[in-house]
């Protein structure tokens, strides 16, 4: 695995990110693993937890900028809006990055979800929420990607995923996914509904 090394420090919802050396439009993407720092700092239910999420993210965003940076920042002002905090107070930390097609980082990334959901913890951040409505109510964009485990064990299930015969498992998530219009599995020609999050 590739450790994240254009990036010196964290990462913030007012971080700018940095610069691809790709294009749009082409079949490459990134499956990366990340920690969200700080939220037990604000939010006491949370305290004590090494919050990770494996995402998938376009190698090179329209306007330019780098995949996974631009991702993580949108992600945390996500959170920031809907769980009620001042822009820019939310931490993450790139661990690691892989580079692949779109169906190689998807199939990586849906492997590691189908394996993991005794770790998540989806249900803490609908409770936290701010409109207050519970599992109805909106939450975090991914909230079903965060989990609660320590270093080691997700760098490792991370790599684990990457496995041929993990990638043609989850391969078969995404198909399936694609095939009933299910969210969150795009192709290279189609945008990513991600972008236009502000």
């Amino acid at each position: 695995m590739k450790s994240w090394k254009t990036r010196k420090g964290d990462l913030s919802s007012k971080s700018r990110p940095v610069k691809s050396d790709g294009e749009y439009d082409e079949d490459r993407a990134y499956n990366y693993l990340w920690e969200l720092i700080n939220l037990g700092d604000f939010i006491p239910a949370f305290a004590g937890m090494r919050i990770f999420k494996d995402g998938f993210a376009r190698y090179t965003y329209s306007n330019g900028w780098d995949g996974v940076e631009s991702r993580i920042k949108q992600t945390l002002r996500d959170m920031e809006r809907t769980l009620n905090l001042d822009f820019g107070v939310l931490r993450a930390r790139i661990h690691w990055a892989k580079v692949g097609t779109f169906d190689e980082t998807l199939s990586a990334e849906q492997f590691f979800h189908s394996r993991n959901f005794p770790s998540r913890i989806a249900g803490l951040f609908y409770d936290h929420s701010r409109n207050g409505k519970g599992k109805k109510g909106r939450a975090v964009g991914g909230v079903s990607e965060f989990y609660n485990m320590p270093e080691i064990t997700a760098k490792a299930r991370f790599a684990n995923s990457w496995r041929g015969s993990n990638l043609a498992k989850g391969l078969e998530i995404v198909e399936k996914k694609r095939s009933s219009g299910i969210h969150g599995c795009p192709t290279p020609d189609l945008p990513n509904y991600e972008e236009d999050l502000k």
